[in-house]
């Protein structure tokens, strides 16, 4: 299957970043990637037997130097994409590397699509489709804890644990097989009991990584902390205390912030989006209203809520709107009383309790203790727990849990082994979709079209 989706040919492209840098790394994959090489290249590399440097001119189809390269040679199945693979490094100037790029094509390389040399290592063998993904994953990784997650799929820790699975379910069919073949003699192989236990523990593993996937795409792609409140509570002035630096600008007059404004830092290691947006608040100014409703869709996309009040104030209506609006989001909000070197209202003492974060922006009063409770809220996974953060697994990973309880339902209710079976011959399948043993060229195109080049 996996063959017939391959491609035969030899393809070409930059495999460092072309913005900066000393050196340009350009990785021909394929059949042709030695001949090509050999034919422009002042070191006879046609005999290696991979594993080795040369060092050389390269030159065009006038014998032109192009340039002074390491050439690295790798030889089939010993390479990343499983291919006779060639790496040539040369100075990072643009115009050598298009010059080289643009050699290799004229002979018959085709310019590598994105994600392509990590697709023909899955399509060859070297790793599994999980795998594949980790690649991606590895490269994109926000946080310490993303980057050791994705090293560790690229290593089959989670294709190992998926292999378990499988294990697992294979040895359940394999009895209620047995059971059905010496059903006339009534001979029980395996009691019921025994097959409910082991899919349970099934179950109870594949629910862990589904319980993973949350805070695995917040540990992926950052946290998204949103600031929030009526206006002049002092978010602007939070939000450029937390980063250390005027991002914002900071006014008197209520309403300065009329758009959603965003930057980043690091908190252990974890990259922190913080959104500052307009003032909520009744107000007939048409662009205020637009930023309020921007606001208020953040709300459901942010992560975290830091909405901020006044406390030297006595609450007001507004405010009072935003104690509403902040009960739809309880899991991911804290309060955040501002302004307490300007005294304490008595009046809110009722609603500030001691689940608020008082502090005060202007003096710089408390900060830690915001960062403290966002830490809190993102409640870190175990340093070695294994996590998952990609959409398709968590979809496949919910089909197989699916699948696994309803075969518990039907060997509680004795339906009948054969519907037992059924189910489990289809979390096989869907295994078997995850891993990538068994796929079709669209689901491939769509998951290696979200690499970059060179990947």
């Amino acid at each position: 299957m996996k063959g017939d989706l391959l491609n035969s040919d030899t393809i070409i492209a930059p495999i460092t970043s072309l913005n900066g840098g000393s050196v340009h790394v350009v990785r021909i994959s394929g059949k042709n990637a030695i001949p090509f090489t050999n034919r422009y290249f002042s070191k006879d590399i046609s005999e290696s037997p991979g594993n080795r440097f040369f060092y050389g001119q390269l030159v065009n189809e006038q014998n032109k130097h192009l340039d002074d390269v390491v050439v690295y040679v790798y030889r089939k199945p010993h390479s990343y994409t499983g291919e006779d693979v060639v790496e040539i490094s040369c100075h990072a100037n643009i115009l050598i590397t298009e010059k080289i790029l643009g050699l290799f094509i004229r002979q018959g390389c085709r310019y590598a699509e994105p994600g392509e040399f990590t697709k023909r290592a899955f399509l060859n063998g070297k790793i599994d489709l999980v795998q594949a993904e980790s690649v991606a994953a590895l490269i994109a990784a926000k946080s310490d804890q993303a980057l050791e997650n994705a090293l560790n799929q690229l290593e089959g820790q989670f294709s190992k644990e998926l292999k378990g699975i499988r294990e697992n379910i294979i040895k359940v069919l394999s009895l209620l097989e047995l059971n059905l073949d010496f059903a006339e003699e009534d001979i029980e192989v395996i009691d019921d009991s025994e097959i409910l236990r082991l899919l349970k523990t099934t179950e109870k593993k594949v629910s862990e990584f589904l319980k993973s996937y949350s805070k695995g795409r917040l540990l992926q792609n950052g946290v998204k902390v949103l600031i929030t409140g009526k206006p002049n509570v002092g978010k602007s002035s939070l939000m450029n205390t937390l980063l250390e630096k005027d991002r914002v600008l900071v006014s008197e007059i209520p309403g300065t912030t009329r758009d959603v404004i965003h930057d980043e830092i690091y908190l252990d290691n974890i990259l922190v989006k913080f959104l500052d947006t307009a003032g909520i608040r009744y107000s007939g100014d048409y662009l205020e209203q637009e930023g309020v409703k921007r606001a208020k869709k953040l709300y459901k996309e942010a992560d975290i809520i830091l909405m901020v009040f006044d406390v030297s104030e006595p609450f007001t209506e507004e405010d009072q709107y935003l104690l509403q609006i902040a009960k739809q989001y309880s899991g991911k909000i804290i309060f955040v009383g501002n302004k307490i070197d300007l005294g304490k209202s008595p009046q809110n003492a009722e609603v500030v309790d001691h689940n608020w974060v008082e502090i005060s922006a202007k003096k710089k009063k408390n900060i830690a203790k915001i960062k403290e409770a966002i830490k809190r809220k993102i409640h870190l996974t175990s340093k070695n727990e294994l996590f998952i953060n990609n959409e398709r697994q968590y979809k496949k990973l919910k089909e197989i849990k699916k699948a696994v309880k309803n075969a518990r339902k039907a060997l509680k209710e004795q339906i009948g082994h054969e519907f037992v079976s059924m189910e489990l011959r289809q979390v096989i399948d869907i295994l078997s979709e995850l891993t990538g043993e068994v796929t079709n060229e669209d689901i491939l195109n769509n998951i290696f079209s979200q690499f970059c080049i060179g990947k």
